[in-house]
């Protein structure tokens, strides 16, 4: 894969909003890099096309492309919650009490229980 089109998809990784409402694991940009960095490794091969394609969708969400040309007045969500409610209600606390934290493996807790982790 050309290395001008790893640069680019860097270059937006950069400049993609961290998310202070979600763990990182849950925050996309995060997901971002992670997922730049499996797709570029060396033998894994992509269609240049398809990997263009991406990076410019990437490019008009980052510039919020669609918003600008569709504006909207809304002030709340599909459930008349406002943006600050929403945000209390998908934050990592509340995700908690929901019952929605991460669930561990039966093998991760056996493991766990043998190899302590690493602090």
């Amino acid at each position: 894969m050309s290395k001008h089109l790893y640069k680019q998809y860097v270059r937006i990784a950069g400049k993609w909003p961290k998310d202070a409402f979600r763990a990182p694991e849950r925050d996309f940009s995060n997901f971002l890099v992670k997922e730049i960095e499996r797709q570029f490794q060396p033998g894994v091969v992509a269609s240049q096309a398809i990997c263009e394609k991406r990076l410019q969708a990437l490019e008009q969400l980052l510039n919020n492309e669609v918003l600008k040309k569709h504006p909207n007045s809304y002030s709340s969500g599909v459930f008349g919650m406002r943006l600050a409610d929403l945000q209390a209600a998908s934050s990592e606390e509340s995700r908690k009490q929901m019952g929605l934290q991460p669930k561990v493996s039966i093998f991760k807790r056996l493991y766990r229980s043998v190899v302590p982790e690493k602090k």
